[in-house]
């Protein structure tokens, strides 16, 4: 496209389905059910133009357009892909965050998407949700509680009605780990999403003896 700032038109296709995404699961995520309604309706009807009101004007492709409001609306994920989502205090949840999600991609076979929730805006982390079929948190413990952006996180998620994911939680505490409880009791409240059992539990820095831990963890990402 002659003075597109985009190389072709597959880059630009990308860029406004990452925008939609973002604008879909932050702005109408938990709206799903009207959602699926509308587009029943529409099935019925002969589409040869989307009009969008925030969006350039489609006029071919449609199906493929559409079935990613299908998806999007329906709760279903767009891939098999894992996101792993940490915060940090002082750098050691983000290095066994890191350290996770290589032993993620070489088992897998997967892209693993890796954000730190303190650097990350929130609407990006939910639209990643959206895509991903795995989520995995690492969270420090916090003045015995959850870290503030991490909670966000959490809220935002339950806010925005979040379904038909798997989710695997690790916590880091140097006395007294807690985080890891309190992020399942907030992931309990999503509807037809699995919390594994087999999370992962560091004091301060990951080390050799957290190998096995690790392992058996990632190990259970992949399986599940």
């Amino acid at each position: 496209m002659e003075g597109s700032l985009f190389a072709d038109e597959h880059d630009f296709e990308r860029e406004y389905l990452d925008d939609a995404r973002r604008y879909y699961a932050n702005i109408v995520g938990k709206y799903g059910c009207q959602a699926q309604a509308l587009l029943k309706k529409a099935a019925t009807l002969d589409i040869a133009t989307i009009c969008p009101l925030h969006g350039p004007v489609w006029r071919k492709d449609l199906g493929w357009f559409i079935d990613k409001y299908q998806k999007w609306s329906g709760y279903i994920p767009e891939s098999d892909d894992i996101l792993v989502v940490y915060c940090s205090l002082y750098g050691h949840t983000a290095s066994a965050a890191q350290a996770a999600a290589a032993q993620l991609a070489a088992k897998s076979g997967r892209h693993v998407a890796v954000y730190d929730a303190s650097e990350t805006d929130c609407s990006f982390l939910i639209s990643e949700v959206w895509r991903c079929a795995k989520i995995v948190l690492f969270c420090p413990t916090y003045n015995m509680g959850i870290y503030p952006k991490m909670e966000t996180f959490l809220n935002d998620m339950l806010a925005l009605n979040v379904q038909n994911r798997t989710f695997a939680v690790a916590e880091n505490g140097t006395w007294c780990p807690a985080a890891g409880k309190l992020i399942r009791a907030k992931l309990a409240g999503l509807k037809n999403c699995t919390v594994l059992e087999d999370g992962l539990t560091i004091h301060s820095a990951l080390s050799a003896k957290d190998a096995d831990a690790l392992n058996a963890f990632t190990d259970a990402i992949v399986k599940a």
